[in-house]
């Protein structure tokens, strides 16, 4: 399956176990981050008084980002309530000042011109902490590596959504909009007309 942004994704959401443990959440990203020589930026690092909130302070974000090389940010932050939240999906609940739905707890980073290595980094990376800092963590890898932890099939999948992007924009070429299509139906077109191409 082809992610909506069309480029290769991970999804992830899930909790910090315990409030107390954030600066020390944080300070290991950091140290992974600086000795990668990935960008990092760095939320608010303490909870008010070291707990999480029943009521969500839709006004602050806790945590910190990462950006690996030709990646989108990695997010381990959080809201008040403990539970895990993007830096997209914060500047949404900003401009709607409101929490919408439980889509505000999903994450997902874009590695598709990352490359399959970065991928792999980050994968590793969010298992390491899952497993040391965070609750009810899941993970839906496109790259399928979370998954199975096989190096080809990363690759593989990488080399499809390659080709699927690369004919997609071709077919964006060949191929006009019709009078008076939406463009939402024109995409959809596009997108089973470079399926089927590839496919064959």
């Amino acid at each position: 399956i082809i992610g909506n942004d069309m480029g290769l994704s991970i999804h992830y959401n899930g909790k910090l176990n315990k409030a107390t443990e954030l600066a020390l959440l944080i300070n290991e990203v950091k140290e992974i981050a600086v000795t990668k020589k990935w960008r990092y930026f760095i939320f608010e690092d303490t909870f008010e008084q070291n707990s999480f909130s029943e009521i969500v302070n839709i006004e602050e974000l806790y945590g910190i980002m990462i950006t690996p090389p030709e990646s989108e940010p990695l997010c381990f932050s959080f809201l008040s309530n403990g539970r895990m939240c993007g830096i997209l999906n914060y500047k949404t609940i900003q401009t709607n000042q409101t929490i919408e739905d439980e889509l505000t707890y999903q994450l997902t980073t874009k590695t598709q011109y990352a490359g399959p290595q970065i991928h792999k980094e980050i994968i590793l990376l969010l298992d390491y902490i899952c497993k040391k800092y965070l609750i009810n963590f899941e993970c839906q890898d496109e790259g399928q590596f979370w998954e199975t932890r096989d190096e080809n099939l990363l690759n593989l999948n990488f080399k499809k959504y390659t080709n699927f992007i690369d004919s997609f924009s071709s077919s964006m070429e060949m191929i006009p909009v019709n009078e008076n299509e939406k463009i939402e139906d024109y995409i959809m077109r596009l997108s089973t007309i470079t399926s089927k191409r590839i496919n064959h």
